[in-house]
This record gives C-alpha cells, structure tokens and sequence, in this order.
C-alpha cells in the first residue's frame, strides 16, 4: 500500500496517491484513487490526465480517449494532454493524428522529452525510420527510462568517416533489446570501424563468438579496463547503430537473419537428447510474457493453445523460462498432449544453454518476449504471436518482420481476441505438419 493520509476533502492527495499506485504498475488502484479526487472535483484537470495515462497503460485507449478529447474540447491543452493523447490514438492505430497531436506537444515545448521519444516509437511503428530513430536520441531525458546513460571520455559518433578507428559501442535496455539491436553492428565493421562491445555478462560469450574480429567485455560498474583503451575515439549506445545503418525498411535487407551462433557441440547434444520425446518435428512453445507493465496483455493461457498442441505427430518442448509446471500441469489428464520441460536449461542463468536449446528446434512459436530475439537473430523459424497494441519494432500490419527475416507474426485482430490467433497458427501448423513430414 502506498503509506499517504488522505485528507477526505483534499483531491490533490487523491491525485497523488493514484500517481504513486501508477508508479507501482498498480493502475487499478490508481484508477480507484483518481476516481476519488474526481468526486470531489469531476473538473480537476490534473486526475482527469493521470485517470487517462492508467487507463492507457491497462489497455483501455478509448476509455481515456474520450477524457483527453473532452479536456481539449473544453479548452484545456497542454502537453501532458497532448502526449496522452497522442499515445491514446496511435494504441487504436490513428498514426497519421497521433504524430500530428505529438509534434503539436513538442511545439509547445520542445523540451519535453516525452513526447518526442513517444513520437520516435509512433514513427518507428510506422516504417519511418530515419526520422523515428532522429527522435529515439530522446530516450536519455525521460524519467521513466528503464537504462541510464554509460558516462564515457569519448566524443559520441555522429556517423562520421569511421574506418580506421575505434569506437565502445555499449549495450542497454534489456536482454531481448541488446540481442535485437546488434544486428546493425556488422555494417559498423564493415565501414572499417575497430569495435569495442559492453554487453550483459550473459551475453559476452555468444556475442564474442559470433563477432570473432570485436573486443567483447562485460557491462561493470566501474566499467572494465578493455573499454578504457587509450585510443578509443568514439562512443555510441547500442541502439543508436540503427540511427545510421536502418533508417528504412529496405535497409533491412542487408541482414541475412543468422547473426548469432550458438555452442554447436551443445546443440547437437541437445537435438540429440530430444530424439528420445518421439517423432515429428521439434517446435519450442512459449505462452507467457515476463514483462511488468504489458505482460498480461502479451500472454496467451495455455489452455487456449490446446487445439495447437494436439497435432501429430509432433514434440513439443517448453522454451518458458521460470518454473512453468504449474502452467503444462492442466493438461496432466490429456495422454494426447504432452510438453516436455527440460529442467537442466534455465535462460535465466545460463544463456549458451538457452541459445543451444532455441538452436535445436525445427519451430518456435511464441507470444513477445525475448525468446523470439534468440530465435530470430540465429534464423530459427520463429511464428510471433502479438496483441493488438503491440511494441513499434512489429510495426502496423502485416506477417513480416524486418529486424527477423526468418519471423511470421501473427496479430490480434481486436483488443484481446486471442482466439481468432490461435485458430489461425492451428490451421497453418497443419500445414506446416505436413510439409515437413512431407
């Protein structure tokens, strides 16, 4: 609980208790919080912008559509308003009005970074990525930002002349993020650049592998001596690479999809060991997301995979990381379904072993987490299953990925209908089934 007294006749504690609930990724209480100062004031312009954030962060974009348009309808306009509702409209896929409402934030004060980083993931999502990527330099002056900024003594690479010099690139955000983003990292070489590369710990084996010709140390802090080196020039975090190597969707086209390379005496060990399962094709199955604000939205109940995990003849294997017996239990009286877990693989502690088990399978079919990362950036056949406001990197339509061109992506046709998704990966498996036994 958030430890606040609330004075019954005071909205303002009312608004700042719901604030501290959302802080938390509690947005029910929030709502209940904002709703109290509203009895008190239903005018009071700030709950009604805070009661609209919480409902766009539970998924109810049109619910707080219908406060912003009503605040900026009765005069009020402001750029807290603005970037609200421009997050609003582009989660019911009215882009062309939710980029024209955040440039308006943005005329208003330009140095609201919220606005622009929102504006860059609208972009972005929409295949405009010269300008998006322009915006997503904003990232670092938003509060809520879940990276902090690796201080350096060296100038920032703005995509001048490079061969011949050295540059740190380090990694940010999280695993699933620094596997994605690495895919540019080639071109970078291939400009004759000498790369130094931080990373997670986790990582530094698998990146130093497949990268052979770069320096790959692990993300410390202090930060290790490798990236001290005496004749580093430049710096860039990682995700900035794209800023000058993707800034279209046909530039894409350069990466071949097998970027990253596993342990292959531990692959094939694997493939070997999973032999035992039975017969038909080995597809790897992850139902659940792990992310604190938007998991529940991304995760699919097992249950409603049941149709899937009927065809013969195939193995199934769990890629779910964490433990997940509770979950492959309600199917314990069904002799026709049967998830095998492997219990010595656990990505959350050992990530050769993790991109040794994705390595060894024939499918993955997965909801949005970051086994689709390891799966697309070593050119595994990855079917993605999004919801219907998914991240930018999906973009608006379409089964493609451009960052994964081994990746179908299967999408919600409306807000939580997974049904109508399952049904459609049920009937292509099928098919799938009998092409590969084919």
């Amino acid at each position: 609980e958030v430890g606040l007294e609330i004075d019954n006749h005071d909205k303002r504690l009312y608004d700042a208790r719901g604030l501290s609930y959302t802080g938390l990724g509690k947005y029910n209480l929030a709502l209940n919080s904002f709703d109290q100062a509203l009895k008190i004031d239903s005018k009071f312009t700030s709950a009604l912008i805070n009661k609209a954030r919480a409902l766009i962060e539970l998924g109810k974009s049109s619910d707080a559509l219908r406060i912003l348009r009503g605040l900026v309808q009765s005069g009020e306009k402001n750029v807290h308003i603005l970037n609200n509702l421009g997050l609003a409209l582009a989660d019911i896929k009215e882009i062309t009005e939710s980029i024209k409402v955040l440039e308006e934030a943005i005329e208003i004060n330009n140095d609201f970074a919220e606005a622009h980083f929102n504006l860059a993931r609208v972009l972005l999502m929409n295949g405009e990525y010269s300008r998006g990527w322009d915006e997503h330099e904003w990232r670092w002056k938003c509060l809520d930002f879940d990276s902090e900024v690796r201080k350096f003594p060296y100038q920032t690479w703005n995509g001048e002349k490079i061969k011949g010099k050295k540059i740190l690139v380090w990694s940010e955000q999280g695993i699933g993020d620094e596997i994605m983003f690495l895919s540019p990292l080639r071109e970078l070489i291939s400009d004759g650049a000498t790369v130094v590369l931080e990373c997670s710990d986790k990582l530094v084996n698998i990146f130093s592998r497949s990268l052979s010709d770069v320096i790959v140390v692990p993300r410390t802090t202090p930060p290790k001596k490798d990236t001290m080196m005496s004749d580093i020039e430049f710096q860039l975090p990682l995700a900035s690479v794209s800023r000058f190597y993707r800034n279209s969707s046909e530039s894409f086209a350069t990466n071949n999809g097998e970027y990253l390379f596993p342990k292959t005496s531990l692959a094939a060990k694997l493939k070997q060991r999973y032999k035992s399962l039975g017969d038909g094709p080995l597809v790897g199955i992850c139902w659940k997301s792990g992310n604190l604000k938007v998991g529940a939205q991304r995760s699919i109940s097992l249950k409603l995979w049941e149709e899937i995990l009927i065809k013969k003849p195939c193995r199934f294997l769990s890629l779910q990381y964490g433990d997940s017996r509770s979950d492959t239990s309600i199917f314990g009286n069904n002799a026709d379904i049967h998830i095998h877990l492997d219990e010595k693989v656990n990505p959350l502690d050992d990530a050769e072993s993790w991109f040794a088990q994705i390595a060894a399978v024939d499918l993955v079919i997965s909801v949005d987490n970051s086994t689709i990362q390891v799966s697309g950036s070593q050119g595994v056949p990855t079917w993605t299953l999004v919801n219907f406001n998914p991240e930018w990197r999906f973009g608006l339509r379409g089964e493609k990925n451009d960052w994964h061109p081994s990746m179908r992506v299967y999408r919600q046709p409306k807000e939580g209908d997974w049904e109508s998704v399952i049904s459609q990966v049920a009937d292509e498996f099928t098919g799938w089934l009998e092409k590969f036994s084919g």
